[in-house]
């Protein structure tokens, strides 16, 4: 689920200053007000302002200081500048533990968990908002305990913790319905509501979405809502009732200029007018979804880029505090060698005394020559650690590429296949072609969108990240993306769903159902069949992928079974399709990721059997 990031970003910048207020005076006051209010209509004059006051109060470190840096990072926050933000953030920090200002040391913390939540960094994130929580609960602020919390729900939602997610909006709905706070409240009601979809209990989905609908939140939220409520009447089949909703989604979304708002109500839109069989209006609004998309993707590439500036200052930051260290280290020998001159000078007939002086000077000499060598050894060290992990990190590349290239063949294929076709059918089937390969392009641009936002997750690292996840869905959607497929070889597929639950990567999972499936169907002949069962014990799930193709001999089964880094041989198909080997490398490495495995039982023209054995996930959710 994707989290509307602008939404709670104003809701926590929103927070006012009420709680040090007793420390400004009231010209300091005024002057933090007028610049509030600026702030979001001329986020830079309002900068330019908080620019020349912050240079004129350096001298002094107050409260006030400590607002004007806060207003300063939350609008730079607002423009992506992540790096000055960053930046701006600490220096608030630092000079609010210095002042004991306990306020202004929990925004700090909420305000770093926000650039870690903006880069989808959600453990980092949530540590920082609970550091934040715990202040603001000790000095009662009630109104940043409602905001800590909330955020807090976000990144439980976003690492797929539902109970926790729900707990922490549950708790900051209390604390703002009991302090007032209206919008708060409004807000963990929607987010309630969205937590409810992603569970499939509709009916209580509606009661907090509906509630929040009749209670006229502002135009942010009720975008928000009403997209919400969309979604809901999708499920329940409503698809009148969805278009009404989500057509005032989308233009509030576009009147207030959110684009990611907009873009979700798009490709709802679209979803429901196809589901009323008006292909028209959906074909308009999936246009429209695909447009906000690029549009947001190129925002996304700026904050990639603001975020390597961030790390990059981080480097020199380092280098500089490096060289200053070495620097104080030649001055210190510096001034030790005039010390020894002066002293042969003054006390030269002093001898004795003076060569006494001298061996003591020269064996500190070596102790810190000594402690200079073990440094430099450690830096050494430190040096080859980095270039291991740049090595670790170059290889997770080249496989994610690998990944890349192969899983997009299947449904562009399938695409393929139905331009090949388009010549030879009759203005009658026309129709239907057209509807089919909508349908493909669909299952194209779905496939591409999650493998993409999958391989951003894995840019720093090939990462693994189990949750629970129901298997037979799983197998679903695999199956409808690659049915054309199956359809023109006549193959039936026979899939036996069950309510089971593993504990596996969600698109690491895909990557290799996706395989098994593809490679079933490249080995069965036109007319056969494919079928898919499911079993459990008290751990594992098992699931059997089963067909009626050519089957192996004994050499192209050993291939299968060898080395876990090594590719398998590739035949070609029944239709005389051709592989990489690629596809089973995959799937043999992610079922190790994942502490799952693979048997393959095959003979010779009757068939192969697939049987894959995952741990069983402890809750379903």
């Amino acid at each position: 689920m994707k989290v509307t990031y602008l939404l709670f970003i104003l809701f926590s910048f929103s927070t006012n200053f009420r709680a040090a207020a007793q420390d400004l005076s009231s010209e300091e006051e005024r002057t933090i007000n007028q610049l509030s209010k600026l702030r979001y209509n001329y986020p830079d004059s309002a900068l330019s302002l908080i620019e020349d006051k912050i240079q004129e109060s350096k001298k002094k470190k107050t409260v006030f200081l400590a607002e004007l840096l806060f207003l300063k990072s939350a609008i730079q926050y607002i423009q992506s500048d992540y790096l000055a933000s960053r930046n701006t953030y600490e220096e608030l920090y630092s000079l609010s533990t210095e002042l004991h200002n306990e306020i202004g040391i929990a925004r700090a913390l909420n305000g770093s968990g926000l650039i870690y939540l903006g880069r989808e960094l959600y453990e980092e994130a949530l540590k920082e908002f609970e550091k934040a929580l715990e202040i603001n609960r000790k000095i009662g602020d009630q109104r940043n305990i409602a905001t800590n919390l909330f955020n807090i729900g976000i990144c439980y939602q976003e690492l797929g913790k539902w109970q926790e997610a729900f707990n922490s909006y549950k708790e900051s709905y209390k604390i703002s319905d009991r302090n007032n706070l209206a919008t708060y409240a409004l807000m963990d009601m929607n987010r309630i509501g969205m937590l409810f979809i992603e569970k499939n209990q509709l009916d209580s989905a509606e009661y907090y979405l509906l509630k929040v609908y009749e209670s006229k939140p502002n135009q942010w939220e009720k975008s928000y809502n009403l997209s919400g409520l969309t979604e809901l009447e999708i499920k329940k089949g409503n698809y009148n009732k969805a278009i009404e909703y989500g057509l005032k989604s989308f233009q509030i979304a576009e009147n207030i200029g959110a684009k990611w708002d907009a873009s979700e109500a798009a490709q709802k839109l679209s979803k429901a007018y196809e589901g009323s069989n008006s292909f028209k209006k959906a074909l308009e609004f999936h246009k429209l979804h695909k447009a906000y998309s690029d549009s947001l993707l190129n925002e996304e590439m700026n904050r990639e880029i603001n975020w390597a500036e961030l790390k990059q200052a981080k480097a020199e930051n380092e280098q500089l505090k490096i060289q200053k260290d070495l620097l104080s280290s030649d001055k210190d020998r510096n001034q030790l060698i005039i010390a020894l001159l002066s002293s042969l000078v003054l006390f030269l007939v002093i001898l004795a005394l003076l060569y006494r002086r001298h061996i003591r000077q020269k064996e500190k000499y070596n102790q810190n020559l000594g402690t200079i060598n073990r440094q430099l050894a450690e830096k050494k060290i430190q040096i080859e650690k980095q270039n291991e992990d740049l090595k670790q990190l170059n290889n997770a590349k080249n496989r994610l590429f690998s990944i890349l290239s192969h899983d997009l063949r299947s449904p562009i294929n399938s695409v393929k296949q139905l331009l090949d076709i388009r010549k030879s059918i009759s203005e009658v089937d026309t129709e239907k072609f057209m509807d089919r390969l909508t349908t493909e392009v669909g299952n194209v641009n779905h496939q591409i969108n999650r493998l993409l936002k999958w391989a951003n997750t894995q840019m720093d690292g090939f990462k693994t990240n189990p949750k629970s996840i129901q298997l037979d869905k799983i197998i679903d959607e695999n199956l409808n993306s690659i049915k054309y497929i199956a359809q023109e070889k006549a193959i039936e597929l026979q899939h036996n769903p069950s309510n089971s639950f593993v504990y596996i990567d969600q698109e690491q999972l895909h990557i290799i159902i996706n395989n098994l499936l593809n490679n079933s169907i490249k080995y069965t002949p036109k007319g056969g069949c494919i079928e898919i069962n499911y079993s459990e014990d008290d751990k594992s799930v098992f699931l059997s992928i089963e067909d009626n193709g050519i089957g192996m001999d004994k050499y192209t089964l050993s291939s299968l079974k060898g080395d876990l880094n090594e590719r398998s041989f590739s035949r070609k198909g029944t239709d005389k399709e051709i592989g990489t080997g690629l596809g089973m490398l995959l799937v043999k490495q992610f079922l190790t990721f994942n502490h799952s495995n693979i048997e393959i039982e095959s003979e010779e023209g009757k068939g192969t059997r697939f049987i894959l054995t995952f741990p069983k996930a402890t809750e379903d959710i």
